[in-house]
C-alpha cells in the first residue's frame, strides 16, 4: 500500500480547527484565509484521507495519530 500522502501544515491547521468545530467562515477569521479557501484545503484533505465528510477527516485524522 505505502503511505498515505501528507497533509499539508496548513490543511492539518485546518482540520484542527474542524475537530474543535468551527465552520469555514469561523476558521478563515481564525486563519486569515477566505471560506472558500478553507473550503478547498478541506476537499485536499478529504482526497487525502479518503473520506467524504467533516466528521469522517476528523475520525480518521484521530486513528492515524493513534497508529
Amino acid at each position: 500500500g505505502g503511505a498515505p500522502p501528507a497533509l499539508s501544515p496548513r490543511e492539518g491547521e485546518v482540520l484542527h480547527w474542524v475537530g474543535e468545530g468551527k465552520t469555514n467562515q469561523e476558521i478563515g477569521l481564525i486563519l486569515g484565509i477566505s471560506a472558500r479557501t478553507v473550503q478547498t484545503h478541506l476537499e485536499h484533505v478529504f482526497g487525502k484521507l479518503g473520506v467524504v465528510s467533516r466528521a469522517q477527516a476528523v475520525a480518521e485524522a484521530l486513528r492515524r495519530r493513534a497508529e
